[in-house]
């Protein structure tokens, strides 16, 4: 079997937002595929190493667990770590991270799983006034940095078909978040709007303006429907005096939170790449209404798998419509199960890696 690394500095372990749960279900799939070693900075619980050995099969180390290194700590533990080891394969998650290139032995493929496109994130945050909120890099540095990759992974289409017009098809991979269906009973009326979501920026943002400006028309139509909030965003909801706005907080099973809902919401305004939180709503086939932007990656489905609304009048409408329509919702659930059948399985999300990694073999 190939032997493939995986470096990242990301606490994927934990359950609390939709980056983690890609990483988790990429390190999944290669595990059983090819011989994995993956390697965290921490800080990381000393234990996490030897339960997520005995999880996924794959060898597992930790650079420092208590405390935060510089990038030159981080790569001088690496290469420490390694010795003389070589791997066929390695595998950088986001481009930040990109200084270990400096600390590996022997001419590895590399492969960036980059996520996202950093700098056209920073102008999406820019026009809602949050420039310099996160990881910033200009497009030429980031393209400089993509140029020295041998493949890079994104995980939707727009982004893949932006890059491949630069570095080429081949180079770019379109791998997606991965998920199964999941079926369950479409109650008659109404009665949970759900919204899952970490404290992201563009998830505060998203929820707050929502409550704002829309859930006052829904809730004065429609009393007895609550709004029902789950995740790390609870700590930035503005509740402004609802009483039939429930913060639930982290709840560890998506099955729970999914079956519980009629109809999710994802008003999302700006950021970058796949809503993972979309992908795993219309996998449990709960219909769901989202922006153009939360429709990203999604656009087969648009209006057939799920609604599209922009602004807050077509957001209430939309809503609204789905209150009223059991049959329409119905329908929603059916093509989103054929949706995600078609568009994520594990199959279609992670082939054209796989492929690269074992290719030879």
């Amino acid at each position: 079997m190939k032997k493939v690394l995986l470096l990242t500095d990301v606490n994927f372990w934990e359950d609390s937002s939709g980056h983690r749960a890609r990483i988790k279900a990429l390190i999944r799939y290669l595990s059983s595929r090819v011989c994995l070693t993956v390697i965290n900075t921490g800080p990381a619980p000393e234990s996490i190493t030897g339960l997520l050995k005995e999880k996924y099969g794959a060898e597992f180390f930790v650079l420092e667990n208590t405390k935060i290194l510089s990038s030159a700590g981080y790569g001088r533990r690496l290469k420490k770590l390694l010795g003389d080891r070589e791997f066929d394969s390695v595998i950088i998650e986001y481009i930040h991270s990109s200084y270990f290139l400096n600390y590996l032995n022997g001419d590895p493929q590399i492969i960036l799983d980059a996520h996202d496109i950093i700098s056209d994130r920073a102008e999406e945050f820019k026009k809602f006034n949050y420039a310099g909120a996160l990881y910033e890099i200009p497009k030429e540095t980031e393209f400089e940095i993509l140029e020295v990759y041998d493949h890079v992974m994104v995980l939707c289409a727009p982004d893949h078909e932006k890059l491949a017009q630069v570095f080429g098809r081949e180079k770019i991979l379109l791998c997606p978040h991965p998920v199964a269906s999941v079926h369950h009973h479409m109650r008659r009326e109404v009665k949970k709007i759900s919204y899952v979501a970490s404290a992201y920026i563009p998830n505060r943002d998203a929820i707050n303006e929502f409550i704002t400006r829309c859930w006052p028309l829904i809730s004065e139509e429609f009393p007895e429907v609550r709004l029902c909030i789950y995740g790390t965003i609870c700590g930035a909801v503005a509740m402004q005096g609802f009483d039939n706005i429930m913060l639930k907080g982290f709840v560890p099973s998506l099955d729970h939170i999914y079956k519980e809902a009629d109809i999710v919401i994802n008003p999302i305004r700006f950021g970058a790449g796949l809503k993972i939180k979309n992908v795993e709503a219309l996998a449990y086939g709960v219909p769901l209404v989202t922006t153009a932007h939360g429709a990203r990656g999604l656009e087969r489905g648009k209006n057939n798998a799920f609604l599209v609304a922009d602004g807050p009048t077509a957001f209430v409408n939309a809503v609204k419509y789905l209150i009223s329509n059991k049959n329409r919702r119905q329908a929603l659930s059916d093509s989103a199960h054929t949706f995600i059948a078609e568009t994520f399985s594990e199959k279609m999300c992670f082939e054209p890696l796989i492929k690269i990694l074992t290719k030879g073999q």
